[in-house]
C-alpha cells in the first residue's frame, strides 16, 4: 500500500512559486534597556569572527559592542562580553564594527567618538579595549578591513571622505593616507569593499568608483559607474568570490539589488537585478555573498537570500522577516548581515536586536528565473528579457507557457519546449498603458513552477494644448510669447518648441528648435516681419515623442515712417486687401520706381511715382495672398518693405 501511495504522489506535479522558504531561526536577543537613537533604533551593525576555534557573533548598539558565543545553540542566547563605547546614548545612530585577526575595530558616526581596538583573544569569556583614540578617526560612517594587506579603510568621516590606516601593529593603527586631496578630489564615500588593494567605493549619488590603492598616497582610478539602471543612492556592495561581479545595493526605496559585471572596470554594467518581492517601497541595506549565495539585510523585510551561482539569473531561495511593524517608506528593520564559516547567518535588526539563523538549505531548482524583477514596456513596442530554466527539472524536458499573464500585454516565448538549464528569450509588447504581469509556468510532469514578472506598460505622453499665439493669429510680435498647457506628469517631462515655415512639411522646414521648461516662453530670437510661421510643442517620454497640434501665426509688419533722400514715408495698410498707399511727408524730388517682388524674388509688377508727387495708390486686388517685397528705388538709393496681402 505504501508503494501505491508513493507512485500516486509521483504522478502529481509539485507546484513551486518563487521557491523561497523561511530560514530557520536558531536564536534571538533583544535588550529593552538599551537607549533608542533617532530612528527608534537601539542597534546598528552585525559582524562575526572565529576566535579560539569558536564562532563569535557581534552586534553594535547605542551603548557599545556586544559579543556572543555561537558554539552552543542550546545555551541561553546572551552576550558573553561587552565593550562599552566612549560615547553612549540616544545620540548614536550609527556604529560600525569589523574584525582582523583576534581584534575588533569599532567606530561611530556621531558625537565625540573614537576608533576602538578590542582584543577578542579572551573570548568566549571576555574582551579588552586596547586602543581608544580620536587621533586618526573621530566620527566615520563605515570601515572596512583588507585583511590580506593589513589595512583599515574609513569612509564618510569627520574631516575626510576616505582615510587609510595600517594595521601592521594591530593595536597601534598608523595613518597612511587621507582623501580628498587636490590631486585626488574624492567625493563623499558612504561605504566600500576592498580586495587586493582594489577599492570599490560606494559614493552615494556619485555612483560607484573603483581605485587601485596599492600605493596609498598615489592611488590610481580604474573605473567609474555613474549611470546605471534603477540608479539610486549607491550605498554598499561586495565582490563575488571570482572577482567578476559586484553585488550592489542602492539605499533607495523601491529599487532592486544589482549584479554588476566588473570584469572590465572601464565598462562596468548591471547585468541582473533582484528584490525582496514584498512591497513597492522595499529597500535593501547591506549584502554579503558566500558559496554561491547572496545574503541581504532588507529594511522591513529582514533576511533575504538569493542563489547567485549563475549571476545572470539570481533567484530568491530563503527569507526571514525580522520586522513586525508596517511596511512604509522610511527606515526600520534589518541593518547588518554576516555569514559565518559554518554558513550560519547573523542579522542585526535596528529595532529588535540580533537574529541567528541556521545555514540555508537551498531548495530544488524546479522553476524558471528571469534576469529582471520587473520591466517597463512601451505600447506597441516589444521589450525582451531572458529566463533560465531550472537545473533540477527532469532531463526529459520542460514545457513552458504564459497562461495567466495579464491581458493588457502580449507575451511570446522563444520556445515552449526547453531543457533544464536552457536560456529562453521572452518578448513583451504592451497593448495599452497600465500595469500588467507576465506569468511563466514551467513543468516536467513531476514538478512545476510559476514565476511572475511585473510589467509597467508606458504610453506616449498626453500632447500639450497650445494656447497662444492661437491658431491663425495675425500681427504677432516679432518676439512672440508662447503659452501652452499640459506638460506630462508633474510638468517634469522634457519638452521642446519647434517653429517651422511650412505647415504641410513641418519637420523639413523647422528653423528653430529649443528645449523649454515650464509652460511658456518668450521667443529669444527676432522673427521676420509679415511672415507666417507654424509652431508646436513636443513632449518627450520614456517611450517616444508626443507632438502637439500645429498652430500658425503671422508676424506684424511695421508701418512706422522710413526715409528716402531724407523724405519720410509710410506704406500702408499692412496687411492689405485691395490697395496699398505710399505716402511721403513732402513731395519727392525725383521719380521712384516701385517694384513688387514675390517671396522667391520674382518681379510681379512695377509702378512709377513721378517727381513732385506726394502719394501713390497701388491696386493689389489681382495679386494672390502672400508676402511681397515692395522695393522703392531712386537713382541714389533703394528701400524695401514687406507687405502681407490677405484678401
Amino acid at each position: 500500500m505504501k508503494n501505491c501511495v508513493l507512485a500516486l504522489l509521483l504522478c502529481i506535479p509539485i507546484l513551486t512559486i518563487g521557491q523561497a522558504s523561511q530560514a530557520t531561526l536558531l536564536a534571538h536577543w533583544d535588550d529593552e534597556s538599551i537607549p533608542q537613537a533617532f530612528f527608534a533604533n537601539p542597534y546598528h551593525d552585525a559582524w562575526g569572527a572565529v576566535v579560539n576555534d569558536k564562532e563569535i557573533g557581534i552586534i553594535t548598539s547605542t551603548l557599545g559592542i556586544h559579543f556572543f558565543d555561537l558554539s552552543n545553540t542550546e545555551a541561553e542566547f546572551e552576550p558573553v562580553a561587552f565593550a562599552p563605547a566612549p560615547v553612549q546614548g540616544n545620540t548614536i545612530g550609527h556604529r560600525d564594527v569589523k574584525t582582523y585577526l583576534h581584534y575588533a575595530y569599532a567606530v561611530a558616526d556621531e558625537g565625540a567618538s573614537t576608533l576602538q581596538v578590542i582584543d577578542m583573544s579572551g573570548l568566549p569569556e571576555s574582551v579588552e579595549v586596547v586602543y581608544d583614540s580620536d587621533e586618526f578617526i573621530r566620527t566615520t560612517h563605515n570601515i572596512f578591513i583588507d585583511e590580506d594587506n593589513a589595512r583599515l579603510y574609513a569612509v564618510g568621516g569627520s574631516g575626510f571622505n576616505l582615510r587609510i590606516l595600517s594595521l601592521e601593529n594591530p593595536e597601534q593603527p598608523q595613518l597612511l593616507a587621507s582623501y580628498p586631496t587636490v590631486d585626488v578630489p574624492l567625493p563623499y564615500i558612504h561605504d566600500l569593499y576592498v580586495r587586493d588593494n582594489i577599492a570599490y567605493l560606494n559614493a552615494g549619488p556619485a555612483g560607484l568608483i573603483v581605485m587601485d590603492m596599492s600605493d596609498a598616497v598615489n592611488p590610481e582610478l580604474l573605473g567609474t559607474m555613474t549611470e546605471y539602471i534603477e540608479q539610486g543612492y549607491n550605498h554598499s556592495g561586495w565582490l563575488s568570490d571570482d572577482g567578476q561581479y559586484y553585488y550592489l545595493g542602492d539605499e533607495t526605496h523601491g529599487l532592486d539589488i544589482k549584479i554588476v559585471d566588473v570584469s572590465d572596470l572601464s565598462d562596468m554594467s548591471v547585468v541582473a537585478t533582484m528584490d525582496a518581492s514584498s512591497f513597492p517601497g522595499q529597500i535593501p541595506h547591506n549584502v554579503y555573498p558566500k558559496d554561491g549565495l547572496l545574503y541581504v539585510s532588507y529594511y522591513y523585510d529582514g533576511l533575504q537570500v538569493y542563489d547567485v551561482s549563475n549571476p545572470l539569473f539570481p533567484r530568491r531561495v530563503a527569507y526571514y522577516d525580522t520586522y513586525d511593524g508596517p511596511d512604509v517608506e522610511f527606515f526600520a528593520g534589518a541593518w547588518g548581515v554576516f555569514v559565518l564559516p559554518s554558513g550560519r547567518t547573523l542579522i542585526s535588526d535596528m529595532n529588535s536586536g540580533l537574529y541567528f539563523f541556521e545555514a540555508i538549505d537551498v531548495p530544488p531548482y524546479t522553476s524558471v528565473t528571469a534576469n529582471v524583477t520587473s520591466i517597463n514596456a512601451c505600447v506597441e513596442t516589444a521589450t525582451e528579457f531572458s529566463i533560465e530554466v531550472g537545473t533540477d527539472f527532469l532531463p526529459s524536458g520542460v514545457t513552458l507557457s504564459t497562461e495567466g499573464s495579464s491581458g493588457t500585454i502580449e507575451v511570446q516565448l522563444g520556445t515552449t519546449d526547453a531543457n533544464p538549464g536552457d536560456i529562453v528569450s521572452v518578448s513583451v509588447t504592451g497593448l495599452e498603458a497600465g500595469d500588467a504581469t507576465v506569468v511563466i509556468h514551467s513543468t516536467d510532469g513531476a514538478s512545476e513552477g510559476q514565476t511572475a514578472i511585473n510589467v509597467h506598460v508606458i504610453g506616449l505622453p498626453i500632447p500639450a494644448t497650445l494656447q497662444a499665439p492661437n491658431n491663425g493669429r495675425e500681427n504677432v510680435s516679432l518676439t512672440p510669447f508662447f503659452f501652452w498647457t499640459g506638460n506630462g506628469p508633474s510638468g517634469l517631462l522634457p519638452k521642446r518648441i519647434q517653429v517651422s515655415t511650412d505647415g504641410d512639411n513641418f519637420e523639413e522646414n523647422i528653423i528653430y528648435e529649443l528645449a523649454v521648461a515650464g509652460n511658456s516662453l518668450t521667443f529669444p530670437n527676432t522673427l521676420e516681419e509679415g511672415t507666417t510661421y507654424y509652431w508646436r510643442i513636443v513632449i518627450s517620454g520614456e517611450c517616444g515623442d508626443s507632438p502637439s497640434a500645429i498652430f500658425s501665426f503671422t508676424t506684424e509688419t511695421t508701418t512706422q515712417a522710413t526715409e528716402i533722400g531724407g523724405n519720410s514715408f509710410q506704406l500702408y495698410p499692412n496687411p492689405a486687401k485691395e490697395a496699398v498707399r505710399l505716402s511721403f511727408n513732402q513731395p519727392i524730388e525725383e521719380a521712384l520706381q516701385i517694384d513688387w517682388l514675390s517671396a522667391n524674388g520674382q518681379r510681379i509688377k512695377t509702378e512709377t511715382m513721378g517727381a513732385q508727387a506726394q502719394e501713390l495708390g497701388m491696386d493689389i486686388s489681382n495679386l494672390p495672398d502672400g508676402l511681397y517685397l515692395v522695393r522703392m528705388s531712386s537713382l541714389q538709393e533703394s528701400v524695401s518693405r514687406r507687405i502681407l496681402i490677405k484678401h
